[in-house]
């Protein structure tokens, strides 16, 4: 398993080694598919050593030199960070603190659609707390088409000093985002 912390920089190493696995694989277009969410002028990813340190570099149409991930913004770096893990995380678990960190609300849907594609296509159960409301709703219509609906909601509930899980299956989340009632 891997856990991502909400505030944990991006280790440029690890990353430049989970790509590669995923370039081997051929498996790298959802990495692309997800970065497009963000940045659409991607047209696609390689990785580069110009001064003899290995990173991941995009390549947007309509500009001739490739730019560093990192510099494509916060946002891109997180989703970046989320695609890969799952992809190395293959047949196992990815822990992620405040998901919704750095990921603007207008493509949150979108990250939870690449999410719910890349945990099918590797196997991977993804485990992420978030405080937005937002962040529960756009998870909730990214995976309402899917069969099974592969998605649950786990709220922790303190009652008389015990803390209890409320589990919330597709009707009630939908009965519950409906209302409107707090779910997070």
């Amino acid at each position: 398993g891997i856990f991502l912390n909400s505030w944990r920089q991006v280790v440029a190493d690890e990353e430049v080694q989970r790509f590669s696995d995923l370039r081997i694989r051929k498996e790298e277009h959802l990495f692309l598919k997800a970065l497009k969410s963000i940045e659409p002028r991607l047209e696609r990813f390689e990785i580069l050593s110009p001064k003899g340190v290995s990173m991941i570099y995009g390549y947007l149409g309509g500009y001739e030199e490739p730019v560093p991930l990192p510099l494509l913004g916060d946002g891109a770096r997180r989703v970046a960070s989320l695609v890969l893990s799952i992809g190395a995380a293959r047949d196992g678990v990815v822990l992620v603190d405040e998901i919704e960190n750095g990921i603007h609300h207008s493509i949150m849907h979108s990250l939870w659609e690449v999410i719910a594609q890349a945990a099918a296509l590797f196997n991977t159960q993804i485990f992420a707390t978030t405080h937005s409301h937002e962040c529960v709703e756009a998870a909730h219509y990214a995976f309402k088409p899917m069969k099974g609906y592969p998605f649950r909601l786990h709220r922790l509930d303190r009652m008389n000093g015990v803390v209890k899980v409320v589990t919330y299956d597709q009707e009630s989340l939908e009965g519950a985002l409906a209302i409107p009632l707090e779910v997070r």
